[in-house]
């Protein structure tokens, strides 16, 4: 950037005043004058049809200021000062409001004179898993939700070599090398840093004893998972000589879409609270619709077929003690309200995919159905909106993607001892262990069903996580693995424990070549 002589600039405003004499207002001119800030005519003009108090005008200088910026362009007025217009103005019925004129006017005009590839292109969706829940909560409902996990995985071991002469555990005899895939019904750490497991399948239970001098890491290994075990018998006790767990295959073929489309993952956005990032959130909006960044990134922007947002869109209600004073906004229905309002300002050749989290209006435990109608009507009017259940198992163009709120990874990363910011070790853990929540119930609600909708049975491609607010994404094995971030500042609950979030940061997933790119709105 640079900065002009006050000379120049007084040059430069005589000719303006010389051009728009009759709709100059001195007290805005002076105001950027003082500050030695070029005004275009364009600002100009726009601050005078909004009217635009000096106030916010005064904010605006120091906005630019900050950023040692000395011209004032439309497109930083906008950042600064359509945020709290939206919020003066915001009314839940669906009316025209200054940013739909911006949006529609200026993304008409767009579109006519760029090159759209993902506009040209209908959704390409298909539900591979289908939820069902009539779960009573009764002793038979919990047996059958373990018996469904344990067939399962123990298919999945069959389908291993290595791993498919496994024995019954009632099978099993005395001073033979044995291999047994069970269920860990107990997990005992003993003092003397020798591990105890108490296993067992359809046949029976038997215990396995791990050294505290063997090489099997036991912080990996969970009560309620299925693992196979390999050892010597003893009679009523298996010593482990080794320990090994579904996991994936090394080498598997990947599906990719046939066209250089992209998909867009988000998640926490909760709507709703104090700390909702509205302004970096309508920054995101902006560019969905070619408005904002460069060529490169508006040439992405132009190929993004998808938008997927895993769970926690609103903030909710009585979610935690005195969460009154967080919010904003006091009403569930009118949180999904806003969210409404947002959502229809995505062009409408995207298709949303929206999965519920444990703020949402959605039964408090897992596995979780979309979010009712009669909470977010609004939502299932808009014909690019999809409401799926949490975890959700889909393919967009023949890309195989598991949604999941994450609402296990902080058990998990207990578990394992890893930092909290670490939110790529917990989805790696739940690849290897094949299940999304292997701790039954630890810290997580979860609901038993007559299918354990939880175990990921059929390996997906792409699997998006939420939940912990932090970004960050690796690939295992041929799946890529994103946990998408926040779109909510940091709250006084992460502060008390030292919870860094990482909001903003948007991942962008290419459903041809899987390579991943974040952008930061922030």
């Amino acid at each position: 950037m640079f900065r002009r002589s006050s000379t120049n600039w007084g040059n430069q405003m005589a000719v303006d005043t010389e051009e728009i004499v009759e709709i100059l207002d001195k007290d805005i001119i002076s105001l950027f004058y003082e500050n030695d800030i070029v005004l275009d005519k364009e600002t100009y003009g726009y601050i005078l049809e909004e009217k635009i108090d000096i106030e916010s005008l005064r904010k605006y200088i120091e906005y630019l200021q900050e950023r040692e910026i000395h011209i004032a362009e439309k497109s930083s007025l906008l950042d600064v000062y359509l945020p709290k217009m939206r919020e003066k103005n915001f009314e839940f019925e669906k009316k025209e409001t200054v940013l739909d004129k911006l949006v529609e006017k200026e993304v008409e005009e767009t579109i006519k004179s760029r090159d759209i590839p993902a506009k040209d292109v209908d959704p390409e969706i298909k539900i591979l898993k289908k939820m069902e829940t009539d779960s009573e909560g009764n002793f038979e409902d919990f047996l059958e939700t373990f018996k469904d996990r344990y067939e399962k995985i123990s298919k999945i071991f069959k389908e291993r070599v290595n791993m498919r002469d496994f024995q019954n555990i009632n099978s099993i005899k005395k001073g033979e090398n044995v291999k047994v895939v069970g269920l860990i019904r107990k997990k005992l750490n003993a003092k003397t840093k020798n591990v105890i497991l108490t296993i067992e399948d359809f046949s029976g239970f038997t215990k396995v004893f791990i050294s505290r001098k063997s090489s099997i890491n036991t912080n990996l290994i969970f009560e309620d998972e299925v693992i196979c075990v390999e050892g010597k018998c003893g009679g009523n006790i298996i010593y482990a000589q080794n320990i090994e767990f579904p996991d994936v295959p090394l080498v598997r073929e990947v599906n990719r879409s046939d066209m250089d489309l992209y998909s867009v993952l988000i998640s926490d956005i909760h709507v709703g609270s104090k700390m909702f990032l509205e302004k970096e959130f309508l920054r995101f909006l902006r560019w969905l619709n070619l408005k904002i960044g460069d060529e490169k990134q508006k040439r992405t922007a132009s190929k993004i077929k998808y938008l997927i947002i895993a769970g926690d869109v609103v903030d909710g209600i009585g979610i935690y003690p005195n969460q009154k004073k967080d919010l904003k906004i006091l009403s569930i229905y009118d949180q999904y309200k806003k969210l409404y309002e947002l959502l229809s300002l995505v062009p409408d050749y995207i298709q949303i995919i929206i999965s519920p989290g444990n703020h949402d209006a959605a039964r408090p435990v897992i596995p979780q159905l979309p979010i009712p109608k009669e909470f977010a009507s609004e939502l299932y009017n808009i014909d690019n909106v999809l409401m799926v259940g949490n975890p959700a198992f889909f393919s967009m163009h023949n890309v195989k993607t598991l949604v999941y709120h994450g609402d296990t990874i902080f058990d998990i990363i207990e578990r394992i001892r890893v930092p909290q910011n670490d939110v790529v070790s917990p989805m790696i853990q739940m690849f290897k262990k094949r299940h999304l929540g292997p701790m039954y119930g630890k810290k997580t609600g979860m609901s038993p069903e007559r299918e354990d909708y939880l175990v990921i049975e059929d390996i997906p491609d792409l699997l998006h996580t939420g939940h912990v607010h932090v970004n960050g994404h690796t690939v295992y094995r041929g799946t890529t693995l994103i946990n998408s971030g926040t779109w909510q500042a940091q709250t006084e609950y992460q502060i008390l424990r030292n919870m860094i979030p990482t909001p903003c940061r948007v991942p962008i997933f290419n459903l041809k070549t899987h390579k991943t790119m974040i952008t930061n709105f922030g």
